[in-house]
């Protein structure tokens, strides 16, 4: 599989500030600041706001600018201290698996925690699959108090076995942290959830399993996602993908198929969110070649699943980004059900990406009544989402309707401000 990675996109140094940067780039292409709102379906008030440096937009606003002035998303991004936030007090809360995650260091290294005389690798197996269902049924209060004793345990296993049975604590830890890293990701503490994703990736390599390390280098590029980092999340993953593609598909195992395949999704979804729809389709392409091969959807050890379902609820995901809400929906009605079920965080996903492309149609009841459906049926799943936030944000702001009641109960389950 070949590709084109990325193009620098480092910008001139005198372009300093986003403002600056967009209006050198609408005027190089002779456009007013009406007609690039005309061509994105912005306001005019919009780009000003954007120009005049005063307030920052959602990426999916720079997405549709660059789009208009054909650059890659990333252009817009530019270095810069981070406007104050509110203490969100979460220290206390996340004081536990911090210490386990990311432990202090001394003088002789990382300071692990001490106990456990006889490890057993069957109740450390047994822990590990426990707290990867409760991550699965969206149970996240109960993966936050049971996860730092978990990852404290695979550190033990890992510093008292050798030899074979160090080799298989390694895999076991790199479970842990891997479950770990994705439950962080989801309460938005991306930092964190990368310093476990790194480490699951080293003991998957410590232990030459590949399988294992792709799963760590995905979750890792959804953080990184999730920060905005489309160009190194694109590089990262078709790297990798290229690295472990099976040289013949047909013979290739469903962990196999299912570690390529996860790592090409993860690239499209950069390079879609990159303003780059070519390579995006490529990848996707690609991915759905293996979940053929795969033919079902199948589930590895912690969790997470892989096949032509899960694939196929991407396509609607990159149809929306690239503001094509028909495509987004008439994709969703083609949704391979005989193939079986993606994991209830994917289906969670395709359910806020259907309710956002039913609004910008104009069906707001439609909307509405998916994120209705998704608060009874995922409440602690859906408050993290930033993207339920986002809809819910757009419905409220929409001044061709007064808010329902429905909507308003939304707004204040998701924190929205009315």
């Amino acid at each position: 599989m070949h590709h084109d990675t990325p193009s620098d996109p480092t910008p001139p140094e005198h372009a300093q500030t986003i403002g600056t940067r967009l209006t050198e780039l609408r005027n190089r292409r002779g456009l007013t600041q009406e007609a690039l709102a005309e061509q994105t379906g912005l306001s005019v008030g919009v780009i000003r706001k954007i120009e005049n440096a005063r307030g920052g937009a959602r990426m999916e606003t720079y997405r549709l600018i660059a789009d208009a002035l054909g650059v890659e998303t990333i252009v817009f991004a530019v270095p810069g201290s981070p406007a104050p936030q509110p203490s969100t007090h979460q220290d206390t809360a996340l004081a536990e698996i911090r210490a386990a995650i990311n432990p202090p260091a001394g003088m002789r290294g990382p300071i692990m925690p001490r106990g456990l005389d006889t490890p057993d690798l069957g109740m450390l197996a047994d822990a590990t699959k426990i707290l990867a269902q409760h991550y699965e049924r969206d149970e996240y209060d109960t993966v936050a108090r049971m996860a730092p004793a978990v990852v404290r345990a695979a550190h033990l296993h890992v510093n008292l076995l050798d030899g074979d049975d160090q080799a298989a604590a390694r895999r076991l830890r790199s479970d842990v942290l891997g479950v770990a890293g994705r439950w962080l990701i989801q309460v938005r503490e991306h930092d964190l959830a990368l310093v476990a994703l790194r480490d699951a990736l080293s003991d998957a390599l410590a232990v030459d399993d590949t399988p294992r390390a792709a799963r760590a280098i995905s979750s890792e590029a959804w953080a990184l996602l999730r920060q905005g980092r489309f160009a190194e999340v694109e590089t990262l993953c078709s790297t990798s993908a290229d690295m472990i593609e099976p040289s013949k598909i047909t013979k290739a195992s469903p962990d196999e198929l299912s570690a390529w395949g996860w790592l090409l999704l993860r690239a499209s979804a950069a390079a879609v969110r990159n303003n780059r729809p070519a390579e995006a389709n490529m990848f996707h392409r690609h991915a759905m070649s293996a979940a053929a091969a795969v033919g079902r959807e199948v589930r590895n050890p912690i969790g997470q699943t892989f096949g032509p379902m899960t694939v196929a609820l991407k396509g609607p995901e990159n149809a929306l980004v690239s503001e094509k809400p028909d495509l987004a929906l008439r994709l969703a009605e083609e949704l391979p059900w005989n193939a079986g079920v993606s994991m209830r965080s994917d289906m969670h996903r395709h359910g806020i990406d259907k309710a956002r492309a039913h609004f910008k149609l104009g069906n707001v009841d439609d909307a509405e009544q998916l994120l209705q459906e998704l608060r009874v049926e995922a409440p602690e799943w859906l408050r993290h989402q930033q993207s339920a936030r986002d809809a819910v944000e757009d419905m409220i702001n929409d001044k061709k309707r007064r808010p329902s009641r429905t909507l308003v109960d939304l707004a204040k389950f998701l924190q929205v401000s009315l």
